[in-house]
């Protein structure tokens, strides 16, 4: 089996952030396009309210103008200081699901391999998990693909 395309969805979150470098990898020595999926998982609303960039003045269509300039400052971000010249990256942000739409974009895409992170596991994740399933856990169940799941623990250059 050739691995040609790689899917590495993203939050922008440091378990993301260690996915995508372990998928940088990958994607270099297998000559891989690499494909970087954010998913937009509330309304412009919400998410300008978590990231405080509502005003009182802001219309609808300045929020989504504003999120749209912060999701692609986010994934400059993540390559910043990685050598990322030897493949090609596609970066792709929807909204809905996270869960089923990580899914739905690697079968529409043909995705190969499919990486990503997840949190370390603890007592509490554990049964946050068990009880709602965590979204790296459920592609792992659903993927078309295989699925390679990166903990912040494999991150090459973290400190002990």
């Amino acid at each position: 089996m050739r691995i040609e395309k790689i899917l590495v969805p993203t939050d922008f979150s440091e378990n993301a952030q260690a996915a995508f470098e372990k998928a940088c990898d990958l994607a270099r020595q297998l000559q891989a396009k690499l494909y970087v999926l954010h998913i937009q998982d509330g309304s412009a609303l919400r998410v300008a309210i978590r990231e405080g960039l509502l005003s009182a003045d802001s219309t609808d269509e300045q929020l989504q103008t504003t999120i749209h300039q912060l999701i692609a400052e986010r994934f400059s971000q993540i390559w910043a200081g990685l050598d990322c010249t030897q493949f090609s990256i596609e970066c792709v942000s929807r909204q809905g699901s996270p869960k089923a739409g990580i899914v739905k974009y690697a079968k529409e895409i043909n995705a190969d391999m499919v990486v990503i992170g997840m949190r370390g596991i603890t007592a509490m994740s554990m049964v946050t998990s068990a009880a709602l399933g965590s979204v790296a856990e459920s592609v792992l169940r659903r993927s078309p693909c295989p699925t390679l799941i990166v903990r912040i623990e494999h991150r090459r250059d973290r400190v002990e």
